[in-house]
């Protein structure tokens, strides 16, 4: 059932699986999300996202207008909002996404959260609910559950540690997207390549490559990049370490060639991205 509110300070639409706030929001309630949640500050404005880190330490980033929060469920970060910022949140019940992720081949669902992403297509999205909130258009129940398959099918393909598999379709058993994976994860600080990966798999290299991309919609060269990306906007938000060490840390044999796939990826060099946190 779809429901809209309206008043000084908040808009609001819901069906089964998501639901969409978009205004000035209360604050969350302490513990851990009980479902993933895109959040997204309001046009020409900013926000202010204080969270706990890994090793327990209060963070704080600034997130601007251009950028999409996102926010797992299950996750006790202690993630909080400045009051009285503008905001648009949507939220997707975990048992749906669960459901969705296992129709994709994923046994385990692992997610991470990303406090200041740049997600384009998410991005647009958001604006759009938005316009059609603010416009008071009425969002039925049968809309909001196609967005629900849309941007769960997005959270999965661009935010899940465990990509979408299509084993059945010709791509890689499930196993060795796993097993591939890890290995990235496990060696993404040296200088490793779709061959290295292909070799501690046993198969040839094109073979892999074409397969795996096949599986996770991603090149093994685009998933190490992106994972190695991740890796340094973390060390760029919660260290005060020198870019250098960063490139260094996360794989790149060079800052300049570091700062060219940051901002390949994230839309702005490291140094600006560390300036708006």
């Amino acid at each position: 059932m779809q429901h809209k509110t309206e008043s000084s300070q908040m808009l609001h639409a819901s069906c089964a699986a998501l639901s969409v706030r978009s205004g000035l929001l209360p604050a969350p309630p302490a513990g851990r999300r009980a479902q993933h949640e895109i959040v997204v500050p309001g046009m020409h404005a900013s926000a202010t996202l204080t969270y706990r880190a890994a090793d327990g330490a209060a963070q704080q980033v600034r997130v601007t207008d251009r950028h999409v929060s996102f926010l797992p469920a299950g996750h006790d970060d202690g993630a909080a909002w400045q009051a009285g910022q503008p905001l648009t949140v949507i939220a997707l019940q975990a048992d749906f996404l669960d459901a969705l992720a296992r129709r994709n081949g994923m046994r385990h669902l692992e997610m991470a959260p990303q406090y200041a992403a740049v997600d384009p297509l998410m991005w647009h999205m958001t604006r759009f609910i938005e316009r059609q909130l603010h416009a008071q258009r009425g969002l039925e129940s049968a809309y909001l559950e196609a967005l629900a398959c849309v941007i769960g099918q997005h959270l999965l393909s661009t935010y899940a540690d465990s990509p979408p598999v299509n084993g059945a379709l010709g791509g890689l058993p499930y196993y060795k997207v796993r097993r591939a994976i890890d290995y990235i994860r496990a060696h993404y600080r040296e200088d490793i390549g779709f061959k290295d990966i292909a070799a501690y798999l046993d198969m040839s290299p094109f073979h892999f490559s074409r397969m795996f991309k096949h599986s996770t919609s991603q090149s093994p060269r685009q998933y190490i990049s992106r994972y190695r990306i991740e890796a340094a906007k973390k060390m760029l938000v919660e260290s005060d370490r020198a870019i250098a060490d960063v490139a260094l840390e996360v794989g790149y044999k060079s800052q300049s060639h570091f700062t060219t796939r940051f901002a390949l990826w994230v839309g702005m060099t490291p140094a600006a991205f560390r300036a708006t946190r």
